[in-house]
């Protein structure tokens, strides 16, 4: 339909008719992707000739609208937006939602603020956006201002203002409760499709509250609410968690009646949730039987695999992966890695390593303490601390990872003397990191620093003995 509507207004051009604001307004909408962004640069230059860049203020709009949807490039979406002489509302609105939806949440909040000052009242829109732009940022506190301001202004029952509320309590409590959430939730006068699949969503990443997700979908249904099928793969996750296969395939026969099944976030959540309850074929005959299968489809599956001990259909797998050139990420190589490393493969472990070398990905946080795990796990060491030593980014699961690969491999004093550089770096420990440590204290003897230890777990570092550290 947009290329149909480009070569319309082409002919229009060749008969000698003039476009006006309206046409313009059409053209740059549907020059709004990534295919036909290189024609809407060129209209952009015709409306600034032709003067209606100035007379009409739906025009900027459609101008800032198409550089954010074609190809994301908020810097010439926001050059338009300041060489706009006039602004309302909707122009201030637009901007900082693409903000947020783009990553630069930051931006978007600050933008927020500068409208404030220019004298603009917030609609719905623009506080749903900005506080989509906390939850991105984890920023609870200024969430809670928002709240209260939407509140004074009678806003907070409306669905779109409700849905972010939602979601910005279940992502930002730091306990991982929803009770914020589910308040929010039961205030909103009236629901639809978007505020219970938001609630389902929520209970589930709390990751504690997976049957009240599934109970909640049940509600909704009871409703006389039809799910979509961000809905379907939130409850089949749900389902997941909790191994319960038969309640899944229940949902999922659903989806099939709702026409949904074929989508792909609700075959990806399928072909979890198979996995999670270790029904590799089930998990397989899922990713199969998807129509257009992507990138997430093939680490659904590759991951499922790895858990499920079966190394060998995972670098099949990664074979294909390549054949078809969806690309791979960051995910897809940890989970590979960890594949090699449940079998002892090396070999493939190093063939692994070196593409993803090739692919740039050496630096990444995530793969470079896959490989550290891999190489202590495989027998090589010395790889592993090389990785280590090269890595410009450490959290917690580095340096435990190396701890524990010294002290498996006898080297105690070594992983001892890890575990001093990790606390001097300010890297707080976790429960894991404690176990290979008192492992090591034990291997040589030093029976008073376990202690020492021992005792800093909680009075230092608030973390609570388990079996594993008394063992």
């Amino acid at each position: 339909m947009e290329w149909q509507a480009i070569c319309t207004f082409l002919d229009m051009l060749e008969l000698g008719f003039y476009p006006n604001e309206y046409c313009f307004t059409a053209m740059i909408r549907a020059c709004s992707n990534a295919k036909y962004s290189w024609i809407g640069e060129i209209i952009y230059g015709s409306v600034l000739k032709t003067g209606y860049f100035e007379a009409d203020i739906c025009v900027g709009c459609e101008l800032i609208d198409m550089f954010a949807k074609s190809s994301g490039d908020l810097g010439s979406a926001y050059k338009v937006f300041e060489k706009m002489p006039e602004r309302n509302l909707v122009t201030w609105t637009l901007m900082i939602t693409r903000f947020a939806q783009l990553g630069c949440a930051r931006d978007a909040i600050v933008m927020f603020l500068d409208m404030e000052l220019s004298g603009y009242a917030p609609d719905r829109f623009t506080y749903s956006s900005v506080l989509s732009a906390c939850t991105e940022l984890g920023l609870l506190a200024l969430g809670k201002q928002l709240h209260s301001r939407v509140i004074c202004f009678g806003l907070a029952l409306d669905v779109c203002v409700g849905c972010s509320l939602v979601n910005m309590y279940a992502k930002c409590a730091a306990d991982g409760l929803v009770d914020d959430s589910r308040k929010a939730f039961d205030r909103m006068p009236a629901h639809n499709v978007m505020s219970w699949t938001t609630i389902v969503t929520a209970y589930v990443q709390s990751g504690e509250c997976d049957k009240e997700a599934i109970e909640l979908f049940c509600r909704m249904i009871s409703s006389q609410i039809q799910p979509n099928q961000f809905s379907f793969s939130s409850v089949l996750k749900a389902c997941g968690n909790l191994t319960d296969p038969c309640i899944g395939e229940q949902v999922y026969a659903y989806a099939v009646k709702l026409g949904l099944a074929s989508v792909n976030c609700v075959g990806n959540s399928l072909i979890s949730m198979y996995a999670k309850s270790r029904r590799m074929e089930d998990a397989r005959k899922a990713f199969d039987i998807l129509f257009e299968k992507n990138l997430v489809s093939y680490n659904a599956i590759v991951d499922g695999y790895t858990k499920n001990m079966k190394s060998e259909e995972t670098f099949l797998l990664f074979n294909e992966i390549a054949d078809t050139g969806i690309g791979i990420n960051a995910f897809t190589f940890a989970s590979l890695l960890s594949g090699a490393a449940s079998i002892g493969a090396m070999g493939k472990g190093e063939q692994i390593h070196g593409r993803l070398l090739k692919e740039g990905f050496e630096s990444n946080q995530c793969i470079c303490n896959a490989l550290i795990s891999m190489y202590s796990r495989c027998g090589n060491i010395e790889s592993a601390f090389q990785v280590f030593y090269q890595m410009e980014d450490r959290n917690v699961i580095s340096w435990t990872s190396i701890i524990t690969g010294f002290e498996k491999h006898g080297f105690a004093a070594r992983a001892l003397e890890m575990f001093r550089k990790m606390l001097e770096t300010g890297t707080k420990p976790n429960e894991i990191t404690f176990v290979a440590v008192l492992s090591a204290c034990s291997h040589v003897g030093m029976i008073s620093e376990g202690r020492k230890h021992f005792n800093s777990m909680y009075e230092v570092h608030g973390i609570v003995s388990r079996m594993e550290h008394y063992a």
